[in-house]
Formats: C-alpha cells, sequence, structure tokens
C-alpha cells in the first residue's frame, strides 16, 4: 500500500508532504511523529490530502479504509474497559465488524504469531507485564489483516527478548505479506538498523525525506538538525574523518567489523 500525502496540515503541523513507498518499511523521527502517526490512520482529520493507493481518505470511506491500517500506541490502552484478554481482542473485531469464519482460530493464531499462546485469552489484563501488553496488542493489531502497521514507540521499555521476537515478526510481515511498517520513534538506532526510509520533522513541517542509510550519511547535516546520529555511524563517521580510513556506512557492526579489518 503506497501512502501519499500533499499539503497536510493539523494545528502546529504545516505543509506536510511525503510519500510511504509500498511494501517498505519507513521510520518517522521528530516532533510531531506521533501527530502525523494519527493523522494517517483517521483519528485525527487535517486538512489536505492522504491517499493509500490513490484513493483519497475521505469521512464516508474512512471506515473501510482503515480496516486496512492498524494502529499500535506506545502504550496500552484498556479502550474498551474489558477485563480479559479475550474479551479485549473480541471488542474489536466486533468494534470493526470484522467477518471471521472462525473467531476462536482467528484469536488463538493471532496470539501464536507474536509468540503467547491460547492461555493468554482467560488472563485478566491488568496481570500482564510491560511487553505481554506490547505482545498483545501486536495480536490485536493482526485481526483485521492490515496492509499497513503504523506504530509509535513499539519496543519502549520492552525486554530484550520482546523486542527481537517483535522486530523479526516486523520484518517478517513485511517481506513475506508486503505489508507497510511505519514506525515513529526518536530511536536513532533502531531506525538506522531496521528501516529502508526515513522522514525528519523539524520545526513542525517535513524537513527532509530519503533512505535511511543516505540521510544518516550526512552526519553533518544530521547534526546541523540537531537530530541525533545512530552509534555505528557517529564511529564510522569519526574513523573516516580522524583517521582518514577508508570504510562504508553500515548497519550491522559485523560488517562494519569486517570493513575494517580489509582496510585497516
Amino acid at each position: 500500500m503506497e501512502i501519499t500525502v500533499k499539503k497536510l496540515a493539523y494545528h502546529n503541523l504545516t505543509d506536510l508532504n511525503f510519500t510511504i513507498p509500498d511494501k517498505e518499511i519507513v521510520g518517522i523521527i521528530g516532533e510531531g511523529k506521533t501527530t502525523i502517526l494519527r493523522l494517517l490512520n483517521g483519528l485525527l482529520q487535517g486538512k489536505g490530502t492522504i491517499k493509500y493507493n490513490n484513493q483519497k481518505l475521505t469521512l464516508k470511506n474512512k471506515i473501510n479504509l482503515i480496516k486496512r491500517v492498524s494502529f499500535i500506541n506506545s502504550t496500552f490502552i484498556n479502550q474498551f474497559l474489558v477485563n480479559t484478554v479475550e474479551e479485549h481482542m473480541i471488542f474489536y473485531m466486533q468494534y470493526y465488524k470484522l467477518n471471521i469464519k472462525n473467531p476462536q482460530k482467528k484469536l488463538e493464531d493471532s496470539l501464536k504469531i507474536v509468540g503467547l499462546n491460547k492461555a493468554y485469552l482467560k488472563r485478566n489484563i491488568n496481570t500482564l507485564s510491560t511487553s505481554e501488553k506490547k505482545q498483545l496488542q501486536f495480536a490485536t493489531a493482526l485481526l483485521t489483516n492490515p496492509e499497513l502497521l503504523l506504530l509509535d514507540e513499539p519496543f519502549a521499555n520492552l525486554d530484550n527478548k520482546t523486542e527481537k521476537r517483535l522486530t523479526r515478526l516486523l520484518n517478517q510481515l513485511n517481506d513475506r505479506f508486503n505489508i507497510n511498517v511505519v514506525i515513529a520513534s526518536n530511536d536513532c538506532n533502531m531506525l538506522y538498523k531496521y528501516t529502508k526510509k526515513i522522514i525528519l520533522v523539524k520545526d513542525n513541517t517535513i524537513l527532509k525525506e530519503g533512505p535511511t542509510k543516505d540521510i544518516y550519511s550526512d552526519v553533518e547535516y544530521i547534526i546541523r538538525n540537531s537530530f541525533e546520529v545512530p552509534d555505528i555511524v557517529l564511529f564510522t563517521y569519526k574513523a573516516k574523518t580522524a583517521k582518514k580510513v577508508k570504510i562504508d556506512y553500515h548497519r550491522d557492526i559485523r560488517d562494519l567489523i569486517k570493513d575494517i579489518y580489509k582496510h585497516v
């Protein structure tokens, strides 16, 4: 699903123009990133144009389009005021009027995908850990078989095991099922490692967009505009400028080490 945004404005955000390419993992970083996600999901109504595969998002077609888009908040909110995991997921299916032949199997399969077994259906939501609640958010979001996942700070406060599981899941959803993923985060290290495209937001508008590696390789530009530089990029930059080492910018530390051995 390709998303094109033109002249979008909402409160302080103005003249937002950018593209989310089809079948890619894209990162948004900077002040206003969460608001942009909510505009894309129709949770907020701005002025301007948002198109999903050339179909304009309007008040009339909003419900049908949003069924193809799942938004995962930065923290779990029990907005349905239910007790158990099962009640939460069933209410979600009813709210979006999902026509599922075997709802029980769908619930169990969605939990299994994120690493939770069917016993969790009977668990009280209040007894879940922060990581388990995040897994529940992912499982619930997958109930609609979305074409686009919008994630707000998805890995904040997670244990390492859950973070690795969910990053693998996102890559699988993108690679195997061509699901678009948009991650709004200020974690430049995570965005550099997992996204193909990055969108920089500054002064209430889009500063720059492009391939993640290309954007962050311009270290002086990133620093000049008060964005943080990923650790692996900063290390490489210092080696290249101070030691005049001819090495490339890499996403994986193992590739960087190989490059250093080759040229040093």
